[in-house]
């Protein structure tokens, strides 16, 4: 079946630029694009990914500008043939799947917001612990525009009761993963608790990232907050995914900013990145002894934080 969907889509949009066979990701310039910049041969750039498993597209340079996302039936009917949809409606898949770590193909099970999830944009004092929530969110400094810029909502019953949850989208919009974090004084509970889902090559918030901008790679979620496109690694280590997508998206610099306390391994990554060829666009910052982004942010605002990305620097060939 892969065969014959591969055929169709390089009979419509030429020889593919990547492919991996076993995630069903594969890789288009994009028609769109070579439009806009009178470039008949396209650009060279495959910008146009297309997993052919999921049945999704995008392209990552003008997905909102052109549209340029959606099903994959969406783009035949754009730039296919009658031919090509009715050959594609013929083996489209009907559900999402992917391979364990065994090999074995399992259904996906897609990832939903927790049971009592309440978005705080739409609720009022009038709502359970409300303020509570707030409270806790407004002395950390985080504000009503990062509260709806994020979705950040809370829950009310279920596993994650009393938690702030924290969702994150992929590139198409589709949640991936979300971060729930208990906020009462009670400290009989787990600070995090994560969903039922792997998030070895999760991208946080993936749909808000400008790739051709600095990108600034975080440690946790709470820095992702209040650091103007930045991604959270989500620990201190950088997963294959992210590293491949910052290889073959990432057009400006990249500044590596963990906590303090983890300046080394922020070295780590540093050296890590530079010999991934993006030498040379890979910038680090080192926070306060005893800060991190976020308690930044907390303690002295948006001129903190613009404070600590300015200190930006290469390591010097002794580090």
């Amino acid at each position: 079946m892969s065969d014959f969907v591969v055929d169709i889509l390089e009979n419509v949009l030429g020889h593919n630029r990547k492919h991996n066979d076993d995630s069903g990701q594969i890789a288009f310039d994009c028609p769109a694009c070579a439009l806009d910049k009178d470039l008949p041969e396209g650009d060279g750039k495959g910008n146009l990914e297309i997993n052919y498993k999921k049945g999704i597209f995008r392209c990552w340079s003008c997905h909102d500008l052109n549209n340029m996302h959606g099903p994959i039936i969406k783009l035949l009917r754009r730039y296919g043939t009658d031919k090509s949809i009715r050959d594609y409606l013929l083996v489209k898949p009907e559900i999402n799947y992917e391979k364990t770590d065994e090999g074995d193909i399992v259904e996906f099970i897609k990832l939903e917001l927790p049971e009592g999830y309440k978005k705080l944009s739409e609720c009022t004092s009038a709502d359970y612990k409300y303020d509570s929530v707030m409270y806790y969110l407004k002395k950390r400094g985080i504000t009503d525009d990062i509260i709806e810029k994020h979705s950040i909502g809370y829950t009310t019953t279920g596993k994650y009761f009393n938690r702030i949850i924290i969702p994150s989208y992929d590139c198409d919009g589709e949640l991936n993963y979300f971060i729930a974090r208990w906020f009462v004084k009670e400290k009989t509970k787990l600070k995090y608790l994560n969903p039922d889902t792997e998030k070895t090559n999760v991208i946080f918030n993936e749909n808000k990232v400008n790739w051709d901008s600095t990108i600034y790679l975080v440690e946790g979620v709470f820095d992702h907050l209040v650091i103007p496109n930045s991604i959270p690694l989500l620990g201190k280590y950088i997963n294959p995914n992210l590293l491949d997508k910052l290889h073959d998206k990432s057009g400006g610099y990249i500044v590596i900013v963990l906590d303090d306390d983890a300046y080394d391994d922020a070295k780590f990554l540093y050296g890590k990145l530079n010999f991934c060829d993006l030498m040379g666009r890979i910038r680090i910052c080192k926070p306060p002894p005893g800060y991190d982004p976020s308690k930044i942010f907390e303690t002295v605002g948006k001129a903190g934080i613009v404070a600590l990305l300015k200190t930006s620097h290469i390591l010097s060939e002794y580090e």
